[in-house]
């Protein structure tokens, strides 16, 4: 969908306000002409004595009343007249500036909600491309210039149009010579406001690009803060956000620097044109051509006519901001959602057994790069497995196709006999809980954090799951307990204690399929062994597949897969594996030969 049927699709519902902001430019600008009509019958007629035609006979009218020799002495109703136009004209002014107030910050209010919307439903896929700060800065900077278009520079806009559509018939009625003379560099200036349109769209997506890269180095160095001082990289990430904010500066100055020209030439342009028309019309005047109000109401409808026509260059430089915004964020909208809708539909109260099979399953990110190779593996219901592997062989891959964080097109996956595609995405994602490398917490309550998967869950509930993820004891020490506040991303707690927040998070949902994906690296040795005791008393209960670099933690598990490359090159109990020479038994033997000498 293009960037303009998106502002289309928000606006409904709410044109009318814009419609209506419109309508009162056109009456605003229509009374603010009047001013310079009610000064040339005052200049001409009550003071010079001539007779001068006002528009729809208003002239004969006050003639016919004796008003204008009444003006003469009473010039003090004329000037009233000319405040009460001027009252009507930015009362007109006001109301034009709320209810384009109103269109644009409910547009703004629908486009944000629907980005947020369309982020969360958006594939594990995309989210695992694109960077944080570049989605931050669409959804904030990118929508507020949107915005800021949509409600003062469009009505705008309109004000630009009806100026000469209103101005240049009454003009024709006062001079068509003097018209001709004053409407000389309209022309130019239009075309010369077009070309720098065509010029400045460039310059504004590059800035607004330059300013996504800065704000995810920003990001990334605050979310990084304990990483940036642990290793006493400061100076490192202060010289990396220097060169992206110098890179967005010279963008920005490149920017102004055209729109520093274009100002420049057309206030030039503006005043030729102004003085073009004094010199001209201060002649006619002399030669007796034109009256000398008829001059003044010239000198001022062509500031009002040439000003917004100069604006259209601000304005079609603020369009052509607004497009480049709006194609960023259409972007993102246009970008397809997560198909969740299945054929199987679970019934809510419905908890699946929790056999898993994976029958020639392959898998790759980029097509030149296979992850997993032809897997084959069944899981029984209840059954505890261990995945063990090198780094990058493919265990946290094979887990996240379960859920199916990333769709697999070769081979298959059932759950209970049923074909994983077939499953409503939500519905199979609430039977199954995971525990990710890199946990992640909320910057709420330890509490919150740990009921966040499920609704209403009692302090019963909270409490035990913290006790089976050995989690009680370290909250207990904190002098709010369970109601902590915890920093961003949980930075109040230590690697070790967000990690077991992470798992009694899962553990409270009581899933019939559990995934533990490194769960234990932060931990000690006699918490791993607490969990690792009450993972023991939860067995039957969960089919549960354990992914970890410690032997102590798979040999608890029922069966073990070894995986190199992508592919299963070992399979069996604990105690099978020590038996055959592989992998398995090598890795033990090194792993106790180290913890022998470290005793």
């Amino acid at each position: 969908m293009t960037a303009q049927k998106y502002v289309l699709k928000y606006s409904i519902g709410i044109k009318y306000r814009f419609v209506s902001a419109i309508l009162f430019i056109a009456i605003g600008t229509f009374f603010s002409f009047l001013t310079p009509l009610v000064l040339r019958f005052i200049i001409d007629s009550v003071l010079g004595g001539k007779p001068v035609d006002l528009p729809l006979g208003i002239h004969h009218w006050l003639a016919g009343q004796g008003t204008v020799t009444g003006l003469l002495h009473n010039l003090m109703f004329a000037g009233a007249v000319i405040v009460l136009l001027n009252l009507i004209a930015h009362l007109f002014s006001f109301l034009r500036g709320k209810m384009s107030a109103h269109f644009s910050e409910e547009f703004a209010r629908r486009l944000r909600h629907a980005l947020y919307d369309h982020i969360q439903k958006l594939p594990f896929s995309w989210h695992s491309k694109i960077q944080t700060g570049d989605i931050v800065q669409r959804c904030t900077s990118d929508v507020d210039t949107v915005r800021r278009f949509l409600g003062s520079q469009l009505p705008e806009l309109g004000r630009g149009i009806f100026m000469p559509i209103l101005l240049i018939p009454i003009m024709l009625s006062l001079s068509p010579r003097m018209t001709l003379i004053s409407l000389s560099a309209v022309p130019l200036i239009f075309l010369y406001a077009y070309i720098f349109f065509r010029k400045v769209k460039k310059k504004f997506l590059a800035a607004d690009e330059a300013e996504g890269v800065m704000t995810t180095v920003l990001d990334e160095a605050l979310n990084g803060i304990r990483v940036v001082r642990a290793f006493a990289r400061q100076d490192h990430e202060i010289v990396r956000f220097d060169q992206a904010a110098d890179v967005y500066r010279e963008k920005c100055r490149k920017l102004i620097t055209v729109l520093a020209y274009y100002w420049s030439t057309s206030d030039m342009l503006c005043q030729v044109q102004i003085a073009a028309v004094l010199v001209f019309g201060i002649h006619l005047t002399i030669t007796g051509a034109i009256t000398l109000g008829t001059l003044l109401a010239f000198s001022t409808y062509v500031g009002m006519l040439l000003w917004p026509v100069r604006e259209m260059g601000r304005i079609l430089t603020d369009m052509g901001r607004a497009f480049v915004a709006m194609k960023r964020l259409a972007e993102i909208l246009d970008t397809e959602q997560e198909k969740v809708e299945g054929y199987f539909d679970l019934p809510d109260d419905y908890r699946i057994r929790g056999k898993i099979d994976f029958i020639d399953v392959s898998f790759a990110y980029e097509p030149e790069h296979q992850v997993l190779d032809k897997i084959n593996l069944s899981i029984k219901p209840g059954e505890t497995i261990a995945l063990l592997g090198a780094t990058g062989s493919g265990k946290s891959t094979l887990v996240n196709l379960i859920p199916r964080l990333f769709d697999y097109e070769i081979g298959k996956i059932r759950i209970d006999g049923v074909e994983l595609k077939r499953f409503n995405r939500r519905q199979l994602r609430r039977q199954i809980g995971i525990v990710l490398q890199e946990p992640f917490l909320y910057s709420r309550t330890i509490a919150e954090n740990i009921g966040f998967a499920g609704r209403e869950i009692s302090e019963h509930k909270i409490e035990q799951a913290a006790r089976e993820a050995a989690l009680h004891d370290s909250v207990s020490e904190f002098e709010l307990g369970y109601e902590t506040l915890l920093g961003e991303r949980g930075i109040t707690l230590s690697g070790g204690q967000r990690q077991r927040t992470a798992i009694a998070r899962t553990l409270i949902l009581d899933p019939p399929i559990l995934i533990l994906d490194d769960a234990l690296s932060a931990v000690d040795s006699e918490t791993e062994h607490q969990i690792r005791e009450n993972l023991l008393r939860r067995k039957g209960r969960a089919t549960t597949i354990i992914i970890s670099h410690r032997l102590t933690s798979v040999a608890i598990a029922d069966r073990i897969v070894v995986l190199e490359h992508g592919r299963i090159v070992q399979l069996g109990t604990h105690e099978e594996l020590l038996r055959q020479p592989g992998p398995y038994q090598r890795i033990w033997h090194i792993q106790h030969e180290l913890e022998a000498e470290a005793g």
